[in-house]
């Protein structure tokens, strides 16, 4: 009886270190508005994660006293999340009227690259000049398809908002690295004539790294070799490559894998 009354018991606390693990995992990073900017603002946790079909939703608060910008019409601030799908981007967030506020991919449907800060009322491609309102929909081509978008909730008196990032995938969440393998972002980034990729490797393995299209599709082949423990580095020219965001992925025999994003101008 004693065994039944700890198992019942249990579940609840099972349950709650597992929720406290996923918003710790999914704080998100809080960027300036502009493009590619790396000055970060703060960290946000979700106040909220639930699972269902082994993808996550994080429900966040950001509230206009952290993030000022968010109080003036057009003002602007960047997300990235976390698990998000990186063919997305980070997420803009821009107050584009005193009554609403919208999120939105930063990536222009058209070749994935992204869009410059806010401006005029519109959104504009910087690689090939795709024009999106503040709703995300399309004024100008060559993009035929809106934004995607987030769900927002905000009324008119308050002083934060609230926005759910469906759509994360759990096996993103557990870190950056396993172990000692890691996968760094390139520098500098954006590049427009060679950029330079800096790995770590735990213990002897064979890595492979590749890059891919934003759609995953192979370009090039960078690394394919044997390696001994420690810190590698190789720089690549990516001059040739047409302006957008490309994505790089590497493997090892360990059964380690990690994905980043490089964008080129």
């Amino acid at each position: 009886m004693n065994d039944i009354h700890h198992i019942v018991t249990s579940e609840p606390t099972r349950i709650s270190s597992r929720r406290d693990f996923l918003r710790s995992a999914l704080a998100l990073s809080v960027f300036s508005a502009s493009c590619g900017s790396s000055r970060l603002l703060a960290s946000v946790l979700p106040d909220d994660v639930w699972e269902k079909d082994a993808k996550l939703t994080g429900l966040y608060t950001l509230r206009f006293g952290d993030f000022p910008a968010l109080r003036n019409v057009n003002g602007s601030i960047r997300l990235q999340v976390p698990g998000a799908p990186l063919s997305l981007g980070r997420i803009v967030v821009t107050r584009i009227s005193n009554t609403e506020i919208t999120a939105l991919s930063e990536l222009c449907t058209h070749e994935g690259c992204p869009v410059d800060p806010f401006m005029g009322g519109r959104f504009t491609c910087q690689c090939h000049g795709s024009v999106f309102d503040s709703r995300g929909r399309v004024l100008v081509g060559p993009a035929n398809r809106p934004l995607p978008s987030y769900p927002v909730t905000f009324r008119m008196g308050d002083d934060f908002v609230q926005i759910d990032v469906p759509g994360l995938v759990a096996s993103s969440v557990k870190g950056d690295s396993q172990s000692g393998f890691a996968l760094n972002q390139n520098y500098p980034n954006p590049a427009s004539n060679q950029t330079t990729i800096e790995y770590s490797v735990e213990k002897q393995s064979f890595v492979a790294i590749s890059l891919l299209s934003i759609l995953g599709k192979e370009i090039s082949e960078l690394v394919r070799k044997e390696h001994e423990a420690g810190i590698h580095r190789i720089t690549t020219d990516v001059s040739g490559l047409s302006r957008g965001v490309y994505l790089y992925r590497m493997e090892t025999s360990t059964g380690f894998t990690q994905t980043r994003k490089l964008t080129v101008i």
